[in-house]
């Protein structure tokens, strides 16, 4: 099972509304591409590890991390306090799940709220952005591209719509990293010829792909789009 359907069926087992579920993945797939070891602001590969054994100040270090990008210090100390408790590991899905979850229901009861009674897509999806995640662009553009997210999960999983096949195939040798840019660290290289499922685009033309089973980035420079 992958990441998207662990994640929507977790979803739709706490919030019993498929609006509301896709709303929130919609909100997810924009913060970190449902990826709970993505890590903002670090170049240190072995962050969490080191975080876990108190070698980096996780809580303070400003750091943005895991599936809903958690960076206040507040926030993190609550992911790893509840990590601790559990005995489970900071990246882990299931850990950053069940936080997501007390956290929006508990702290956070009128986006919780709005998800619950979610009647279409857009509304609880722009409260999520706006009330929960607050990401320092607010735009228009920005609101519509975690709606068409939102939107593509619905269709896939509430409506049962067969998704069209998208694969990213290299027009070069084009190295695969953890983030959608240079600067992020590189996890692979993905040879002239070959591909990897497609998943989204980033505004820079970076390309979201599958690669063991987590979600990676290539550059749209050195690869393009397949459809069957």
């Amino acid at each position: 099972m992958s990441n998207e359907e662990k994640i929507w069926e977790y979803l739709l087992g706490m919030t019993w509304n498929e609006y509301g579920s896709a709303a929130i993945m919609g909100n997810l797939m924009a913060e970190s591409s449902l990826n709970p070891k993505c890590a903002t602001g670090t170049k240190n590969p072995n962050y969490v590890t080191d975080a876990r054994e108190g070698y980096v100040d996780f809580v303070h270090d400003g750091v943005a991390f895991g599936l809903a990008q958690w960076c206040y210090w507040s926030r993190k100390e609550g992911l790893l306090n509840l990590a601790w408790e559990l005995g489970w590991q900071l990246d882990s899905l299931d850990l950053q799940l069940k936080y997501l979850y007390q956290e929006m229901s508990q702290k956070y009861k009128s986006v919780w709220n709005a998800v619950k009674e979610a009647k279409d897509i857009r509304t609880p999806t722009e409260v999520i952005m706006l009330k929960y995640e607050k990401p320092a662009n607010t735009s228009d553009a920005a609101k519509d591209k975690r709606v068409k997210y939102a939107q593509q999960f619905y269709d896939r999983f509430a409506k049962g719509e067969k998704p069209v096949v998208r694969t990213v195939i290299a027009t070069d040798d084009v190295n695969i990293r953890s983030g959608n840019g240079t600067n992020y660290p590189k996890v692979g290289l993905l040879t002239k010829g070959n591909g990897l499922p497609y998943v989204a685009t980033a505004d820079n033309g970076w390309y979201a792909v599958v690669f063991r089973k987590d979600v990676r980035w290539v550059s749209g420079e050195f690869s393009r789009i397949e459809v069957s």
